[in-house]
């Protein structure tokens, strides 16, 4: 009862200094008022259309507002601004979500301090406009998918006296632009602390750390829940559906809409729509030449092979001799997480060859890159070449004080980053130079009504989508609801607190390991994947061991499985709500388990092809398929 006569602050002092649960109990019921109640758990799942369904609504639809070709960040958030605005849109994708450049990147959601820089000594307004727009975004990407973008603290270790000042000027810059976007204040760190901080570092020749902050974020999640919030608002999209021909009108040659084939079934779709967007990144060409062809065919010479030796293995050529895009390859690899700090990232501003080189703590391990190796064709799927992986490598031994060993790299991969150019004004004088290099986005429409939408980044993914439906509306002459999409929250972001790790911990009574990986990947929506864990304890284990019908025997297994929390659980879950098709949908880009660890990934490949064979009724033939598939496919990412 003495407790009762306490004073809020002494009892507050009381309970802290003894650590009492009986009186923070009494304290929290008697100080309700005062105390913020946490939005509850639900595991309610979502009223998802299935594919048949979606696939159905496409072909019975008599026109669409707008199709939407391409199914990566600017295509999906294309999607997402259409729907919310009022329009009826569809979207196919030839691949699955984010199979290509967009789940390929940096996973840094940035304003560019490296164009700032150019901004400054070249007296750009346009880099710095790059800039500004790139932090502006960086803010709403942080508000609209919060559990997959977070803020990220960045050191710069500076090696001599002179340039503490000169970085300590641009990370203040770099913030001054932000504005009230700015997500918080770079500070500069002593010799000593730096070294504390990331011991990793050789501290003998440590003069300086200067730290600022940008987003980092898991890029394939976020195409994922720009693909499903797009269909929650009405839009029919699809992946694994590839248009073959541009339906033109026969009097005008306006584009009318497009011929697809569903590649699962092989059956062929007629989509009529007002407005057709190309959205497909590095492959704009392909459908820039189809749009330029009279009966809206491709060229019968697009598909090629090529061995470029230093950026593409044996790739297949997507696009052969493109004028929009500028191929340019970009390698990461991963690393393990005593490469560098595991809350802090670094930046080695200055390479020996003058470029800038990233090393960054994603997923509980260490990302590395990036490589510039301008290409002359576009492959359909780059690869990591050994020289590049080594190049990376040998850049970041002037940094780190142990040696730093090809088998400690788990994945490796390349992306195309498509630097763009008016194809419209080009001579074909210019067509193998970087004449007219436009270093933001892109967008124009044709004569024919094909609006394109090329160059960028993911940071800037939502305004291109933005400006792109705005054109959309001004080619269709439609009334539209204005833009939302500053604010809307993507699928996982509805509710989304905090402290939403905790709660999952404490209700399901998860690990904060799987708790946070749940949370930080489906955000409120990972209830839905806990209760197939208590309905079935085996979606608990991971999909490595899918398909095992005893799971108490576990003969000839990798028990390394079990340090990635991939389960069978979030399969099915990925299936059900998230469209998941294939093997490597799931293993590459659903979860980013072959990017994480190649290795680990290649041993779960049977385990999947089980699990997904049993729930989407595959014969033994395509089981065999997607096993060889994949497998292949997971090989090339540097193991």
């Amino acid at each position: 009862m003495f407790a009762r006569t306490l004073s809020k602050r002494v009892l507050t002092t009381a309970t802290l200094a003894a650590g009492g649960y009986t009186a923070y109990t009494w304290q929290k019921s008697q100080f309700q008022n005062e105390v913020r109640t946490p939005v509850p758990l639900r595991a309610e799942a979502p009223q998802l259309p299935t594919r048949a369904e979606l696939l159905e609504k496409m072909a019975k639809t008599e026109e669409f507002d707008v199709l939407v070709i391409g199914g990566g960040a600017t295509g999906t958030g294309s999607a997402v601004d259409g729907a919310t605005r009022g329009l009826n849109v569809a979207l196919v994708e030839m691949n699955d979500f984010a199979s290509g450049t967009s789940s390929k990147s940096t996973k840094m959601a940035h304003g560019g301090v490296r164009y700032l820089e150019k901004a400054f000594w070249e007296l750009s307004k346009a880099q710095l406009d790059l800039v500004i727009e790139a932090l502006n975004e960086r803010a709403h990407m942080l508000e609209t998918a919060p559990h997959l973008c977070k803020v990220l603290p960045i050191m710069i270790p500076v090696y001599n006296y002179w340039q503490v000042p000169y970085f300590y000027v641009g990370c203040k810059m770099y913030d001054l632009f932000a504005g009230s976007q700015n997500l918080k204040g770079s500070y500069m760190m002593s010799a000593g602390l730096a070294s504390e901080v990331a011991p990793m570092l050789d501290a003998s020749k440590l003069k300086a750390g200067l730290v600022y902050h940008d987003g980092s974020f898991n890029d394939s999640r976020m195409n994922a829940a720009l693909a499903v919030t797009a269909v929650e608002r009405g839009a029919t999209v699809l992946n694994y559906v590839e248009v073959t021909q541009l339906l033109k009108n026969e009097k005008t040659g306006h584009v009318e809409g497009a011929m697809a084939r569903d590649r699962e079934t092989g059956k062929e779709i007629r989509i009529k729509a007002k407005v057709v967007v190309n959205a497909t990144g590095p492959f704009s060409d392909r459908l820039l030449q189809m749009d330029n062809a009279k009966d809206g065919l491709p060229r019968n010479d697009l598909l090629q092979y090529a061995n470029e030796g230093h950026s593409s293995i044996g790739s297949r050529v997507a696009v052969s001799n493109p004028r929009m895009v500028v191929p340019s390859a970009g390698v990461h690899i991963v690393l393990p997480s005593f490469y560098c700090p595991k809350e802090i990232g670094l930046l080695d501003a200055k390479t020996s060859d003058g470029r800038v080189m990233f090393f960054l703590p994603w997923q509980g391990k260490v990302l590395a890159g990036t490589t510039d190796i301008p290409m002359k064709q576009v492959p359909e799927n780059p690869t990591a070449a050994e020289a590049d992986i080594q190049d990376i490598l040998k850049e970041l031994q002037h940094y780190i004080k142990f040696p730093v060993k090809r088998e400690d790299v788990l994945s490796a991969w390349a992306g195309i980053r498509p630097l763009v150019r008016d194809p419209r004004t080009l001579t074909e004088a210019d067509v193998g130079s970087t004449q007219g290099l436009v270093r933001n986005h892109f967008l124009f429409t044709s004569d024919t009504g094909l609006v394109t939408i090329a160059g960028g980044k993911w940071t800037t993914y939502r305004e291109m989508a933005e400006q792109t439906i705005d054109e959309v509306i001004k080619v269709g002459h439609f009334q539209a609801k204005p833009c939302v999409t500053k604010k809307i929250k993507l699928a996982g972001a509805e509710g989304w607190d905090p402290n939403f790790v905790a709660m999952l911990a404490q209700e399901y009574g998860l690990s904060s390991k799987m708790a946070g990986h749940l949370a930080n990947s489906y955000g409120t929506r990972s209830p839905i994947i806990c209760e197939m864990f208590r309905k079935d304890e085996k979606n608990q284990l991971p999909v490595t061991f899918g398909g095992r019908e005893n799971v108490t025997v576990f003969k000839n297994v990798n028990f390394d499985s079990f340090r990635y929390p991939f389960t069978i659980g979030e399969l099915k879950y990925s299936i059900k709500y998230e469209y998941t098709r294939t093997a490597l949908d799931f293993l590459m880009r659903r979860t980013r388990f072959g990017f994480l660890d190649a290795r680990q990934a290649l041993a779960a490949v049977d385990g999947t092809v089980s699990v997904m064979g049993d729930e989407l009724n595959w014969n033994d033939d395509r089981r065999e398929a997607e096993r060889v598939q994949a497998s292949e496919f997971i090989k090339t990412f540097g193991v």
